[in-house]
């Protein structure tokens, strides 16, 4: 009796070491606009690893995560070609030892508050498809993955700066509509949700709808400090310099977008997320 009970734990030893990938696992969901879909160089945008994957959610399964992130689906499209996403799973991982899981959500030229919609592009208000898309997509990754969701990850406001430039949307319309989306997210997918801000950069060819931009910046900041567990992410899209880190007026090239992937993942290290 005293033999059997002495090779138990040497049992129980052996077979915990035998478990395949006992790496912990984080679900993030990215939301917003076209920086957060990305625009930049899938060539550029080199960070596979055996740790980062992504839910496809036109064919209900989990991937490799590569560029280009995202389906055209549900409303969401595909990154054109190269995105942060990579980046900053690649470095997630890296310095958490965790596998990355990726829900991407975002829609180029979308915008918050249905005022600010063009092109029929969509918006993320309560008369919009997208918020609801989103949940419909977050909770089959959920399904599929049985994760909770780690953080949402925002990148969105360049549609919503050029309205408030204009005079079509006002400050604190936009701040009202960020208010609910991260509340709507929280009733959603728990109270204490953190919810990450890129911060929306500048527009280098309309000097109106940059200084909307820089309101939607005020606003973002606002709300990060009123706000328990939201966060400024990347703080540094304003100085990112026309010549040799913008593909156009508004979207970040790849160097860019690796920047943010990195300097995010290290945030949420910060933050101990």
């Amino acid at each position: 009796m005293n033999k059997f009970i002495l090779i138990i734990p040497f049992i129980i030893s052996l077979l915990a070491c035998e478990l395949p990938n006992s790496k912990e696992a984080s679900l993030f969901v990215i939301a917003g606009q076209s920086n957060a879909m990305g625009v930049g160089d899938h060539t550029k945008s080199n960070f596979e690893n055996n740790f980062s994957f992504e839910f496809d959610s036109k064919l209900n399964n989990i991937k490799p995560l590569k560029d280009p992130v995202g389906q055209n689906h549900l409303n969401f499209s595909e990154a054109k070609t190269g995105s942060f996403i990579p980046s900053f799973a690649y470095h997630y991982s890296l310095n958490t030892q965790k596998n990355c899981f990726i829900v991407q959500c975002a829609k180029g030229g979308s915008a918050l508050n249905e005022v600010a919609e063009t092109n029929n592009w969509g918006n993320w208000g309560p008369n919009g498809e997208l918020l609801g898309h989103s949940f419909t997509k977050i909770d089959l990754a959920i399904a599929k993955t049985k994760l909770p969701v780690k953080a949402i990850i925002w990148s969105q406001g360049e549609n919503d700066g050029t309205a408030i430039g204009v005079g079509r949307l006002t400050k604190e319309a936009y701040e009202i509509s960020l208010i609910e989306l991260i509340q709507k997210y929280r009733l959603k997918y728990g109270n204490n949700l953190p919810f990450i801000i890129i911060e929306t950069g500048r527009h280098f060819n309309c000097s109106k709808c940059d200084d909307g931009f820089e309101i939607v910046r005020d606003v973002q900041r606002k709300v990060a400090n009123h706000m328990e567990g939201v966060y400024i992410g990347y703080n540094k899209t304003e100085n990112f310099s026309q010549e040799d880190q913008m593909v156009d007026a508004v979207h970040y090239n790849q160097q860019s977008l690796n920047d943010i992937g990195e300097k995010l993942a290290q945030f949420l290290l910060k933050v101990r997320l």
